[in-house]
C-alpha cells in the first residue's frame, strides 16, 4: 500500500527532471524510508503554446484509492497562530477594547474549517518576562535602543491577563514561561504558570523556549532533559490537580540545522534521553524557518521561501522526529514557525510568494503526521498573517500569508481529513485530501500549488507559464465533475490585489464578494506560476 501513489509513471526519457527523493512513513511502525520516484506524476506531454516564451507542461495525475495506512486524520485546528509574549496585548486587546481586526481574521477561519484557532503565546520574549502581581498596567515593555522591534524585558501584570478572554469561546491557549535556572526560576516558572492555570483550564504549558543563563557553547541535551524535568515537576506538584498534570510541551528546539552546525538537539535524543518519561509531556515541539533576517547573507523569495528543494531539505528533519514522537506516544508540533527568522524579511515574507510557500508547506507537514503547526507574528512583524494595531505608518489588514492560511482552512474543511502527497517537483506540489468521516476514506479534494517564481514586473502577464493537470480516469478522466477554487494574484512579488475564488479579505477583516468556482474542463486543471488551486470533486 505504501508505494501505492508511486505506480505507472512514464518512461519517457524526461521523466528523471521530476524524480525527486522523498521520505515516506510507514505510519504504523513509526519507520522511515527513502523511495526515489516522480511520486504520481506522469510527463504525458510539452506543448508549445502561441504566446512566445510560454511553456505548458500536460502532466497526469495518479492518485490512490485511499491513504497508507496509519496516516494521521487531522482536526480542524491543525494550524493557528503563535503571537509574541510582548506582542499579545496589543494584538488581542482586553475585555474593555477587544481588537475587532484579530477578532474578526481568527473567527473568518473558526468558520471555515468549524474549530476555533488554537493560540501559542511565546516567542524570544516570552524568556524576558517578569510577573509582577500588583503592576496596574497590563504589560510594561523596556526597550534597550530605540527603534528596536523586540523589547529587551518586559513585566505583566494581571490585566494582561484579560487578553485570553477575547477571542472566540472555545480558543485553546499554549503558554510559555520562563525556564530560567536556580530556585528563583522554578519559583518565577510556577508563579506564571499560576495565574496562567488558575484561571483558564484550556491551556498547555511550554516551559524551555529560550534559556538564556546557562553558558549555550557547554550546556548540552542532556543536561537540559533532567532540568527540564525537574521543572514541570515543580509546576506539577505546586500548581496542578493530580489528575490533570499532563499538559506540558516538550522540545521547543529549532530544527537541527536551521541556524546553527550543532545537529544534536533532535527530538529522538531528548526522548531517548527520557524527556517524556514522567508521563507529564504532552506534545513535542520543534520550531522552523527558512532563512533569517539578521543573518550577513540576506535570504529572498526565490531562494528561500519559493525554493521547493529547500522545503524539501528541511522537512527531512520533520519526516523522521514526527515518526518517532509518535511512536512514543507524543503527538508532534511545529510550535513556532513562518518565512524567515528575526520577524521576516520585506519583499520575501510579506508577498503573496509567502501564501505560496504557506500551502506547500501547511500540507507537507500534514501529509507527514505533523498534528498542528503555529504561524508566528508579532506587532509589526513583516511575516504576520495580519497587522494590527496600528504600527507606525502601516496599515492595520490582512497581509499575503492570511490568504494562504485561508485557502489551508477551506482544503481541510469540516476536517476529519487525510493528506497525502501526489506531486513533488523543484517548482510543483500536490496532495490528496480525503475524508474518513464515513468509516471509510473517500476522496474528497485535491491541491495543487506551482511554486515556479512569476514577477509581474519583469515578466509580462501573456509570458506567465502554466501547467496542466490531468485527472485520472477513476476520477471520470475526461467526464470529470468538480469545481476549482483558484488562489491568485498578479506575480509572487506583490502585496495586494490578492484574490481567492473571487473573494478577498478587506482592512476590517471582513470577506468581500461572492464566491467564484470554475468548472473542471474535459478533466483537466490549469494552474500557472505562482497560483495554488482547490479541485473539489463531486
Amino acid at each position: 500500500m505504501r508505494g501505492r501513489i508511486f505506480e505507472h509513471c512514464s518512461s519517457i526519457s524526461n521523466v528523471h527532471k521530476y524524480m525527486s527523493i522523498i521520505p515516506v512513513i510507514d505510519h504504523s511502525t513509526g519507520t522511515m524510508s527513502k523511495i526515489t520516484s516522480c511520486v504520481g506524476l506522469c510527463i504525458l506531454s510539452t506543448l508549445c503554446l502561441a504566446t512566445a516564451g510560454t511553456v505548458q507542461q500536460l502532466l497526469q495525475l495518479n492518485i490512490p484509492d485511499a491513504p497508507p495506512p496509519g496516516t494521521q486524520t487531522l482536526s480542524g485546528s491543525f494550524q493557528g497562530y503563535s503571537i509574541e509574549v510582548a506582542s499579545f496585548a496589543d494584538m488581542a486587546g482586553n475585555l474593555t477594547t477587544p481588537n475587532k481586526l484579530s477578532y474578526r481574521m481568527l473567527q473568518n477561519l473558526k468558520e471555515t474549517s468549524g474549530s476555533a484557532v488554537p493560540i501559542r503565546v511565546g516567542g524570544t520574549t516570552a524568556n524576558h518576562e517578569i510577573w509582577v502581581p500588583n503592576q496596574k498596567e497590563a504589560i510594561i515593555q523596556n526597550f534597550a535602543t530605540s527603534g528596536a522591534e523586540q523589547p529587551a524585558n518586559i513585566t505583566w501584570g494581571p490585566r494582561y491577563m484579560e487578553s485570553f478572554q477575547v477571542f472566540s469561546k472555545g480558543t485553546k491557549y499554549t503558554v510559555g514561561v520562563t525556564f530560567d535556572s536556580s530556585t528563583k526560576g522554578e519559583d518565577a516558572s510556577v508563579s506564571e504558570a499560576t495565574e496562567f492555570l488558575q484561571k483558564y483550564r484550556e491551556k498547555l504549558i511550554c516551559s524551555g523556549t529560550f534559556p538564556v543563563d546557562r553558558n549555550t557553547t557547554t550546556w548540552s541535551i542532556n543536561q537540559y532533559v533532567p532540568e527540564w524535568l525537574s521543572r514541570i515537576s515543580a509546576i506539577a506538584s505546586r500548581v496542578l490537580p493530580k489528575d490533570n498534570q499532563k499538559l506540558f510541551q516538550a522540545g521547543v528546539f529549532v530544527a537541527p540545522g536551521s541556524f546553527s552546525a550543532d545537529l544534536s538537539w533532535t527530538a529522538q535524543a531528548a526522548i531517548d534521553f527520557g524527556i517524556a518519561s514522567t508521563g507529564l509531556a504532552k506534545t513535542f515541539c520543534t520550531h522552523q524557518y527558512f532563512g533569517a533576517a539578521c543573518q550577513p547573507v540576506k535570504p529572498t523569495l526565490a531562494g528561500n521561501v519559493m525554493n521547493r528543494t529547500a522545503l524539501t531539505q528541511q522537512m527531512n528533519y520533520h519526516a523522521g522526529a514526527s515518526a518517532y514522537s509518535t511512536s512514543k506516544g507524543l503527538s508532534y508540533v511545529i510550535g513556532e514557525t513562518n518565512s524567515i527568522a528575526c520577524q521576516g524579511l520585506a519583499g520575501a515574507s510579506d508577498v503573496f510568494g509567502a501564501a505560496m510557500w504557506s500551502i506547500d508547506y501547511a500540507f507537507y507537514a500534514a501529509s507527514l503526521n505533523v498534528s498542528s503547526m503555529y504561524w508566528h507574528m508579532g506587532t509589526g512583524y513583516r511575516y504576520s498573517a495580519w497587522q494590527a494595531p496600528q504600527n507606525g505608518t502601516t496599515t492595520l489588514g490582512p497581509r499575503p500569508l492570511y490568504y494562504g492560511n485561508w485557502f489551508i482552512a477551506t482544503a481541510l474543511g469540516h476536517s476529519d481529513a487525510r493528506v497525502v502527497p501526489i506531486v513533488n517537483t523543484t517548482s510543483l506540489a500536490g496532495y490528496a485530501i480525503y475524508s474518513s468521516k464515513r468509516h471509510r476514506s473517500e476522496l474528497k479534494s485535491i491541491v495543487l500549488v506551482n511554486m515556479e517564481v512569476f514577477n509581474s514586473t519583469s515578466t509580462p502577464a501573456s509570458q506567465r507559464s502554466s501547467v496542466d493537470f490531468a485527472l485520472p480516469e477513476q476520477l471520470g478522466g475526461k467526464r470529470c465533475q468538480g469545481s476549482v477554487r483558484r488562489l491568485t494574484a498578479a506575480g509572487a512579488e506583490v502585496r495586494d490585489g490578492i484574490i481567492f475564488a473571487g473573494r478577498k479579505v478587506g482592512l476590517d477583516g471582513t470577506i468581500n464578494g461572492h464566491e467564484s468556482k470554475e468548472l473542471v474542463a474535459r478533466g483537466v486543471v490549469n494552474v500557472k506560476a505562482s497560483e495554488a488551486v482547490l479541485v473539489t470533486l463531486g
